[in-house]
C-alpha cells in the first residue's frame, strides 16, 4: 500500500509512529512530497523571528544527508514567500554555502547540477560542480521530515520530561 506522506505526517499519531512511517517510505513516496507540505513543515518547526514570515529549518548534523561526494544538504527555508534549500559545498581550499530554489532542486526526473565559483590566486575563475540524483534527493526529503518530527514533538516531550515546560 502506497503511503501519502502529505497526509500521514499531519495526522494525530504519536511521534514514534510518525518516525516509523517516515523510515519505511520508499524513494517514490518520498519524492511525492509536495512543496506545500515542506512549507508547512518549515512554518511549524523552523526558526526565525516570531512576527516574520521568513523561517529556516536547519537539519542537525546527525540527520544531514548529501551526495556522498562534496556537498551536504544543510536545510530548507522560506524567504519572501519562496521556498529554498541550502547546501554546504566543500571545494579544494574553501567551503561555501549555496542556496537554490526548492522547485529547481527537487525537479522530478532530473539530476540537479549545481555550480560554485572560486578564484585562483591570479583571479581566474574555477568552477566546481556537484550533483544530486533522485536517491540523494529522497534522502534529503527524509532528513527534512525526520528533523520536523524531532524538533516539533520529541524535543517538546524531552522538555516536559525534564520539567522545563
Amino acid at each position: 500500500m502506497k503511503t501519502n506522506i502529505n497526509q500521514e505526517l499531519f495526522k494525530r499519531y504519536n511521534p514514534e509512529k510518525k518516525l516509523e512511517i517516515i523510515e519505511n517510505l520508499t524513494q517514490e513516496e518520498l519524492l511525492a512530497t509536495t512543496p506545500a507540505t515542506i512549507t508547512r513543515v518549515v512554518k511549524e518547526a523552523g526558526e526565525g523571528r516570531k512576527s516574520s514570515p521568513n523561517k529556516y529549518l536547519r537539519i542537525r548534523l546527525s540527520l544531514r544527508k548529501g551526495n556522498n561526494w562534496n556537498s551536504m544538504f544543510d536545510g530548507v527555508g522560506i524567504h519572501k514567500k519562496k521556498l529554498y534549500v541550502s547546501l554546504y559545498v566543500q571545494m579544494d581550499s574553501t567551503d561555501t554555502e549555496n542556496n537554490e530554489y526548492y522547485s529547481k532542486f527537487f525537479a522530478r526526473g532530473e539530476r540537479y547540477r549545481g555550480t560554485c565559483q572560486e578564484s585562483d590566486r591570479y583571479g581566474n575563475p574555477n568552477y566546481h560542480y556537484f550533483y544530486y540524483n533522485d536517491d540523494d534527493k529522497a534522502d534529503c526529503i527524509k532528513s527534512i521530515l525526520l528533523e520536523y518530527v524531532n524538533r516539533k514533538y520529541l524535543d517538546q516531550q524531552n522538555a516536559q520530561a525534564d520539567g522545563k515546560l
